[in-house]
């Protein structure tokens, strides 16, 4: 019984740690939810990056936006002149993958 909830704490703590040390502490840009009319298509962050992809109204076009998820400041591979210098950061679940 002793073992029994020595592993039931340790297996408690470890939830405890991944559910908010791990994640909380993961900052990244977060996409605006539409650019000059255009709504978001898909955002992601991986790697201290955040791809925003918005998809023009009635075409198939897209604009790119990329940003440093550390300050939420465009990079290069964005379209400079349509994408917002910067946005805002967040962490955890505002993190997660918007996907079509």
């Amino acid at each position: 019984m002793k073992t029994f909830l020595t592993l039931l704490a340790t297996i408690s703590s470890l939830s405890t740690y991944t559910l908010v040390g791990v994640h909380a502490s993961t900052k990244c840009a977060i996409c605006p939810s539409s650019l000059n009319g255009a709504g978001l298509y898909y955002g992601c962050s991986y790697k201290g990056n955040t791809a925003c992809r918005y998809l023009i109204s009635g075409t198939s076009q897209m604009i790119g936006c990329y940003y440093d998820d550390s300050k939420g400041t465009v990079t290069q591979g964005s379209n400079r002149a349509l994408c917002p210098k910067t946005v805002n950061t967040g962490t955890g679940n505002a993190c997660q993958c918007i996907t079509p």
